[in-house]
């Protein structure tokens, strides 16, 4: 399977896993107010926490350096983002170099390096802590998430493609038969693809204190989210299209 397809299956199922585990959230919640009513989301708000807790920090640390409107709200998201990705791509590269060794002193433990590869692709894949944090949300306002979603999830799955490429590079799953050895495993195209995933995550990051601020806005004044996210878009669109005619 070459690159092209492998991101595009991980971009879908990143999407597919997400809105399945806030599904997923939503039907424990419901579960538990009915068998434990006073433990009802304990358990979701528990993951919950954990999930917003590094943000929060990132947060707050941007704030106290940077006081420029918008962009303080930018920056957490980026970094937090963005910091995620790169930690995804040295977690593939770390899994390949450890079994490299393995695998040298014993074959056998090739079959051990791929269900291992398996295992956190699926992680990574299904994401549960960023599903969790959706499950107040109801289904109809979900669309808010669509805009700053689209680049969000392809700098994931990117980083999630392009660390299983250099992981690839390391240990091939065809071990011995197709390995060679690589003298330098960032090579231009994988630092593009790297840029490229930073580029998708800036951009997500731009979107997103703009999706919520709709979403807090149309939830305020009773107003129908989607139509106010549409109509918002369309606007920058119109505002974006007349500067380039300019």
């Amino acid at each position: 399977m070459n690159f092209t397809k492998k991101f595009f299956i991980t971009y879908f199922g990143c999407w597919i896993s997400f809105l399945s585990v806030i599904v997923l959230s939503k039907v424990v919640v419901f579960l538990s107010s009915l068998l434990i009513p006073s433990h009802s989301e304990s358990v979701v708000k528990t993951v919950e926490y954990i999930a917003t807790k590094k943000f929060e920090v990132v947060s707050s640390s941007v704030t106290t350096h940077v006081d420029h409107g918008y962009l303080s709200f930018v920056l957490p998201y980026f970094i937090n983002n963005s910091t995620s990705c790169i930690v995804i791509l040295l977690a593939y590269i770390l899994v390949a170099y450890i079994y490299r060794r393995e695998v040298e002193r014993n074959p056998d433990a090739l079959e051990d390096y791929i269900n291992a590869l398996i295992l956190f692709y699926l992680i990574t894949v299904v994401n549960p802590l960023t599903g969790v944090l959706g499950y107040r949300i109801n289904i109809e306002h979900l669309p808010v998430v669509v805009p700053h979603g689209i680049f969000e999830f392809a700098g994931l799955a990117l980083s999630i493609v392009t660390g299983l490429t250099v992981a690839e590079r390391i240990l091939p799953v065809g071990y011995p038969k197709s390995y060679k050895e690589v003298k330098g495993i960032f090579s231009r195209d994988i630092i593009l693809k790297i840029l490229t995933t930073l580029a998708f995550i800036g951009l997500a990051a731009f979107l997103e204190p703009l999706d919520w601020i709709v979403y807090q806005y149309s939830i305020q004044y009773n107003l129908d989210v989607v139509e106010v996210l549409v109509k918002t878009y369309i606007n920058i669109l119109k505002f974006l299209i007349s500067l380039i005619r300019l």
